[in-house]
């Protein structure tokens, strides 16, 4: 399906590849021919522009009144480190949010619906979207929290390792490893192994790295 509004990409310069890949995904599936541009330009972006696509840098950013009014319609990419900032987007009228979980080819089918502009989001749906990114978003803060060893050693839960496996594979004793699990399971305000390992898969289990195939997706 071809759409009838232009696209801009509005990224920062360490996203530029990652705005690239995008632009070229829309354009081979023929909605119309994107343009990127910087994010500085997003505060004079209207609807006269067509629909902006916004790719949130890591960590979020710091909106400012003219670059929050032109949100409306505009659809918010960022991973769970940009919680907040995508909240604050769709506040400003920014429809969908989407964020990284899920392969290339899923985040240009969401793009599909998003950009089509025929597609709405009722304000439930907003509302919802909303408290699912500021849930996510306090659950990374919590695994970001956890030390070097700690993400560690959670990993290796979550990979199906027990605990005398853990102490192999890390060269520590089991009674070290049982340790690092309770500190685990009080920084992450959860109660059993299986709530972490839920917890870390829904937060990305690999949120220490960003490689570009890890950043895109949806909540």
């Amino acid at each position: 399906m071809t759409l009838s509004s232009t696209v801009t990409v509005y990224t920062t310069h360490s996203d530029r590849e990652f705005a690239n890949a995008i632009a070229a995904g829309i354009s081979a599936r023929a909605y119309s021919e994107p343009q990127t541009a910087d994010m500085s330009l997003l505060r004079h972006h209207t609807r006269d522009h067509g629909r902006a696509l916004v790719l949130l840098p890591l960590g979020g950013v710091d909106w400012q009144v003219k670059e929050l009014s032109a949100l409306e319609g505009s659809v918010l990419v960022g991973d769970l480190s940009s919680g907040n900032s995508l909240i604050r987007g769709l506040a400003a009228g920014g429809p969908p949010g989407l964020t990284s979980q899920l392969p290339f080819t899923s985040l240009l089918d969401e793009l599909q619906a998003a950009i089509n502009p025929n597609s709405a989001r009722s304000a439930h749906d907003k509302s919802s979207l909303v408290q699912r990114i500021r849930l996510r978003t306090e659950e990374f803060a919590r695994i970001s929290s956890l030390t070097d060893r700690e993400f560690e050693i959670v990993g290796l839960l979550y990979g199906g390792s027990n605990v005398d496996s853990i102490a192999r594979t890390a060269h520590i004793a089991p009674t070290t490893v049982r340790a690092h699990i309770r500190s685990i399971l009080q920084k992450l305000g959860v109660h059993s192994q299986l709530e972490a390992c839920a917890m870390l898969r829904r937060s990305g289990h690999e949120a220490r790295r960003h490689p570009l195939e890890l950043r895109i997706g949806r909540f």
